[in-house]
C-alpha cells in the first residue's frame, strides 16, 4: 500500500549538520575518541530517496551507508540515483523501522531526521533502541524533533490549517488551502494582543517559504509530538544513552545573552539537560537536532581550547572595510557566516583570520594556520615558550569564534578541486541533479541553487572528457538547439559572435564552480 511519502514526494537534500565529519568534530571537542570517519559505517533511518547518504558516499568512498524507509517511491528513487552513479557502498532499503533491527550491524554513525515529531510512540521508542543496541561503542547518534515551548506557537496554527483542511483529499489542494488560510489569518486577525497577529505572521514567513512536500508532511501529517528537551533526554535515558550536544555547537552557548543570565543560570542547576531546558525557554526554541552517545562514555563538561589543535578550520571570514594589515596594532572587525563578526587588534589572531578568508573554501590544518599567521607578523622564528603562548591564544580564539559560528571545525575536511583542471571534473551527483533542476549539492556536503540554466548545461558538460575547447562548442550547439536561453549580451545570432562570448566567460565560470566546491579534485 502507498503511504503519504508515496503520493507526495518529500525531495531528499544533504544534512551538514549530520554529516560524520560534523558528528565526530563535536564528539571530539566532548572528549569522546570518534570513530575514523574515511571508513565508517552510516545508518540513516528515514532516508527518503536517499540524497543525503548518496552524498556522503561519494566524499567518503571507503564508508558503508545504509538506509531504511517506509517510502517505497523515495527508496525507488533512491536506487535509480544511486546505480547511475555506480556506488557501490550505498544500500536503500524499502523497510518499516518497527521491522528494523534484527538484519542491521553496528554503525558509527546513526541518523534519524525529521523522523521522531512525525511518528507514532512506538516508532519513537524504536528509534532510540536502535540507537542503544546498533551504535557502536564511541558512536554518536544524531535525531532532530520538533521543541517546547517554541513548537505550541507551530502547533496552534497547524491545528487551525488542519481543522480548514479537513475535507480535501487532494494532497496539493490541502497545501495550497492550508497557506491561503494562514494568509488569511495573518492579514484579517484581531485581538486584544498585539502578539496574536505577530505569530501569525511570523507562520506565515515560514509556511510561505516551504516546500509544498514540506508543509504537506510536517504541518498537516497525522502526527505531531513535539517534546520538552527534557522529555527527550529523559526517553534516551531509558535506553541507555546520554545528551552530547547539539549538531550545531553555537546552539548550546549562553553568549547571546548578557553575562547575568548565564551566572543565573549556572546558580539554577549543575546539570547539563536542565541548563538546556532553560535555554530553550529563554529562546523559545521550537526545534532540536541533538546528538546522543552511549551513558558510559565520560564527557568532557567544557571544551577544551587545546582539542581546537586536532580540527582543520575552514571560513569565509573577511575583514570589514579596507584590507587589514596583519602587522597593525589597531583592532579590526572581521565578519563571518551570517553577519556573524568578531574583532581583534592582536596581530598573530588578525593574521591567521585573514589567512582563514584567502584559503575558503579550503580548510587548513591547526599547525599549518598557526605557522602561517607567525610567518605573516614575524619572518623570525620565535622562541619555544612564544611559540607556546601562540598555539593557546589561537586555539582559545578560535574554539570561541567556532561557538559564535564564525569558522568551521573538521576532523577530515572535505575533499574538491580549488582550481579547474585542463579536462574539469564536477561531482557526478550535481552533474546529475542539475539535470532535474536548480537545486544541487557540493562537495562540501551542502545545496546551493543554480538559477542560470547555462551555467545547468555547463556543470553537466563537466565530466572530464571535454577541454576549454571542447566544453565552449558544446555549450555553443545547446544554446544553438534552443535547449538553453541565448546569452543577453551576444545580440546577434552570429554562432562565433556566441562562442567568442563563451570562451571569454568560461574560465569565470568554472572558477565560480571551484569556489562553490563542485569541482572534483
Amino acid at each position: 500500500m502507498l503511504n503519504h511519502y508515496d503520493h507526495v514526494l518529500y525531495p531528499g537534500h544533504p544534512l551538514a549538520q549530520a554529516h560524520p565529519d560534523r558528528l565526530a568534530t563535536i564528539a571530539t571537542l566532548f572528549g569522546m575518541t570518534p570513530p575514523d570517519v574515511s571508513r565508517c559505517r552510516v545508518l540513516e533511518l528515514g532516508c527518503g530517496d536517499g540524497t543525503n547518504l548518496v552524498s556522503v558516499a561519494l566524499g567518503l568512498p571507503e564508508s558503508e551507508c545504509i538506509g531504511i524507509d517506509l517510502g517505497a517511491a523515495g527508496i525507488a528513487r533512491g536506487w535509480n540515483m544511486v546505480q547511475e552513479l555506480g556506488l557501490k557502498n550505498v544500500t536503500l532499503r524499502h523497510v518499516d523501522i518497527l521491522q528494523a533491527g534484527p538484519e542491521l550491524d553496528e554503525f558509527d554513525f546513526i541518523v534519524a531526521h525529521g523522523i521522531y515529531s512525525w511518528v507514532s510512540e512506538p516508532v519513537r521508542d524504536k528509534i532510540l533502541a536502535i540507537c542503544e543496541e546498533k551504535l557502536a561503542a564511541n558512536g554518536v547518534a544524531y535525531i532532530s524533533y520538533n521543541a517546547y515551548p517554541g513548537a505550541h506557537l507551530r502547533d496552534m496554527v497547524r491545528e487551525m490549517m488542519r481543522y480548514h483542511v479537513s475535507e480535501f483529499t487532494d494532497a496539493q489542494q490541502r497545501v495550497d488551502q492550508a497557506r491561503a488560510l494562514v494568509q488569511f489569518l495573518a492579514e484579517e486577525a484581531r485581538s486584544d494582543s498585539a502578539v496574536y497577529r505577530t505569530i501569525l505572521q511570523t507562520e506565515l514567513e515560514r509556511i510561505v517559504n516551504f516546500r509544498d512536500s514540506s508543509l504537506y508532511h510536517d504541518d498537516l501529517a497525522d502526527h505531531s509530538a513535539p517534546v520538552y528537551f527534557y522529555e527527550f533526554a529523559a526517553h534516551a535515558k531509558k535506553h541507555h544513552l546520554q545528551y552530547l550536544s547539539e549538531a550545531h555547537f553555537f546552539e548550546i552557548q549562553a553568549g547571546i545573552f548578557p553575562p547575568h543570565v548565564a551566572d543565573v543560570l549556572n546558580r539554577i542547576s549543575d546539570s547539563r539537560t536542565a541548563k538546556e531546558q532553560y535555554l530553550d525557554f529563554l529562546k523559545c526554541r521550537r526545534f532540536r537536532q541533538t546528538l546522543l552517545c552511549h551513558e558510559e562514555r565520560q564527557l568532557d563538561d567544557t571544551p577544551r581550547p587545546q582539542t581546537t589543535e586536532r580540527f582543520h578550520i575552514a571560513s569565509p571570514i573577511h575583514p570589514q572595510g579596507p584590507e587589514a594589515d596583519p602587522r597593525s596594532s589597531h583592532a579590526t572587525r572581521f565578519v563571518g557566516p551570517k553577519n556573524s563578526s568578531v574583532e581583534t587588534d592582536n596581530p598573530l589572531i588578525r593574521a591567521a583570520l585573514i589567512e582563514l578568508g584567502i584559503a575558503w573554501p579550503r580548510a587548513i590544518g591547526f599547525c599549518d594556520l598557526l605557522t602561517a599567521a607567525q610567518r605573516a607578523i614575524n619572518e623570525n622564528p620565535k622562541p619555544d615558550t612564544y611559540q607556546a603562548a601562540d598555539r593557546q591564544r589561537l586555539a582559545d580564539v578560535l574554539l570561541r569564534a567556532y561557538a559564535g559560528g564564525l569558522v568551521e571545525f573538521h576532523v577530515r575536511p572535505p575533499h574538491f578541486a580549488l582550481r579547474p583542471g585542463i579536462y574539469p571534473i564536477a561531482s557526478p551527483l550535481a552533474r546529475l541533479q542539475s539535470r532535474m533542476g536548480p537545486e544541487v549539492t557540493t562537495l562540501r556536503h551542502c545545496s546551493i541553487v543554480l538559477d542560470d540554466v547555462v551555467g545547468r548545461h555547463l556543470l553537466q558538460l563537466l565530466d572530464g572528457t571535454r577541454d576549454r575547447r571542447a566544453l565552449v562548442d558544446t555549450l555553443a550547439r545547446i544554446v544553438e538547439s534552443g535547449a538553453a536561453p541565448w546569452p543577453g549580451e551576444v545580440t546577434s545570432n552570429d554562432g562565433d559572435e556566441l562562442r567568442e562570448y563563451f570562451a571569454a566567460h568560461l574560465e569565470h565560470k568554472l572558477k565560480v564552480f571551484a569556489d562553490l566546491a563542485l569541482l572534483k579534485a
